[in-house]
């Protein structure tokens, strides 16, 4: 009996071992990878973690932290295997950083153990919150597993600009020159005046235009210029000496200061500083104040001397005229000796004259008419005929005050025609024939014309009756 159940024992552990080997035969070939080492159990979607911290902050999905513009961005990416097998080829997309900007470590991320990739970068302006994805491969089992945040930062542009323009005007000038540059208190009439009552060449209006370029509100915007050495609380900035209290992102405001100045070449430099009050994150998570944000321009204008008033021309008469008189009771354009004596009638006036030959030779004014003197003494008066050996025309000499220009006596038409057909020359007196003779040739035309019908007329006259 003991015999029996000792084979039966050995028996029963030669089938144990048997069916172990037989298991074992089974199992090994699937746990032999292809690719790489470790276990393919528990693979599957969760097995992928990842965290982002931006700037040392780790909840920037909910609230992102600010960043000046220009300044480091510092993005960590931790990865961490939850699986039993090791991730190849893993990566991290992030559209809110620039490509190619993360970097991960070379090989393998291995089975329950983690990895961070970093990216570091300039901010740019604007909100770059974005959907993070981190990938890796399981080749064994052609899996891939992922994970995703959402991760990001505000950037902060605080951006300030300055242009500025400046208007000459000058006393009695029609209007003002300009220089620009790439932008005064009180009005241009005020300017004026003062700059006239002053004496000095010229009012330079300067306005300057201060304009925000950044993302948010800028405060106590304050405009100066040293290179015209404005008085404190200038240039005027709607009523706030100088200072723009707030300027909303993408608006502008003007300045304006005029200033008396002499003639002369003149350098304005405008100078514009704000803040836009914002704390900002440094990379490694440190708070960072507002910085001063400053802009600058300059103009180069000239002021030059106020134009001399102009002095009118005095006016030549023409020849033959005497003058005019200018007055009351004057006769203004009269002929000869007669227009210079009608200047002096009844109120105040003057009269001046010239004759041929006696250009530039001044006529004293006419003494003021005496109350009921209606002619000068000696005045032919007019339809009267002169005297004898006065020719028609001229001027009796009693009729002219010493001192006073007499033109020459006129000739009769006949002496004048004589006169000229002397000086003519033989062209003249060729060309003169000729139209005679033309003249003459119409005439005779005419008469054989009408003396021919004049008979035949008569005759027909005749015949009728």
């Amino acid at each position: 009996m003991s015999e029996y159940v000792g084979r039966s024992s050995d028996y029963s552990c030669r089938r144990v071992i048997g069916g172990l080997l037989v298991v074992a035969l089974l199992v090994l070939p699937c746990a032999v990878l292809s690719e790489g080492s470790g276990w393919a159990g528990g693979v599957g979607d969760g097995n992928l973690r990842l965290t982002v911290t931006v700037n040392g902050r780790a909840d920037s999905d909910r609230r992102p932290p600010e960043v000046r513009v220009g300044t480091w961005v510092v993005k960590r990416y931790r990865l961490l295997n939850l699986s039993e097998a090791d991730l190849h080829r893993v990566r991290v997309l992030d559209p809110g950083a620039p490509a190619g900007s993360v970097r991960c470590p070379a090989g393998p991320l291995p089975a329950a153990e983690e990895v961070e990739c970093t990216a570091r970068f300039r901010a740019v302006a604007g909100n770059h919150v974005r959907p993070v994805r981190a990938e890796g491969d399981v080749p064994s089992l052609r899996t891939r597993l992922t994970a995703t945040a959402r991760a990001g930062y505000v950037g902060v542009a605080g951006v300030l600009r300055l242009t500025e323009e400046v208007v000459i005007a000058t006393p009695g000038a029609g209007s003002g020159s300009s220089a620009a540059s790439g932008a005064g208190s009180g009005t241009d009439a005020d300017a004026d005046a003062g700059a006239g009552a002053g004496g000095v060449g010229g009012v330079a209006t300067v306005t300057y235009t201060v304009t925000n370029r950044g993302n948010l509100p800028l405060y106590a915007v304050r405009v100066e210029d040293p290179g015209l050495a404005l008085a404190p609380g200038a240039p005027d900035c709607g009523g706030q000496g100088g200072t723009v209290a707030v300027l909303a992102p993408d608006t502008s405001a003007l300045c304006r200061a005029a200033l008396r100045l002499r003639p002369g070449t003149y350098r304005s430099t405008g100078r514009a500083s704000g803040t836009d009050r914002a704390t900002t994150f440094g990379a490694g998570g440190e708070r960072v104040s507002a910085p001063v944000l400053t802009a600058g321009t300059s103009a180069v204008f000239v002021v030059r001397e106020p134009p001399a008033p102009r002095t009118p021309a005095p006016r030549t008469p023409a020849p033959g005229a005497v003058g005019a008189g200018a007055g009351n009771g004057g006769t203004p354009g009269a002929p000869g000796a007669a227009g210079a004596l009608a200047g002096a009638g009844t109120g105040t006036g003057t009269g001046a004259g010239t004759a041929p030959g006696a250009a530039g030779r001044s006529v004293p004014p006419a003494a003021p008419a005496v109350p009921g003197a209606g002619a000068v003494p000696g005045a032919v008066p007019p339809g009267a005929a002169p005297p004898d050996g006065v020719p028609p025309g001229a001027v009796p000499p009693s009729a002219v005050s010493p001192g006073t220009a007499v033109p020459p006596p006129v000739p009769p038409p006949g002496l004048r025609r004589a006169d000229g057909l002397d000086d003519e020359g033989f062209l003249g007196r060729v060309r003169r024939r000729a139209r005679e003779a033309r003249e003459f040739g119409v005439a005779t035309t005419l008469l054989l014309l009408l003396i021919p019908a004049a008979v035949a007329a008569a005759l027909l006259g005749s015949r009728r009756k």
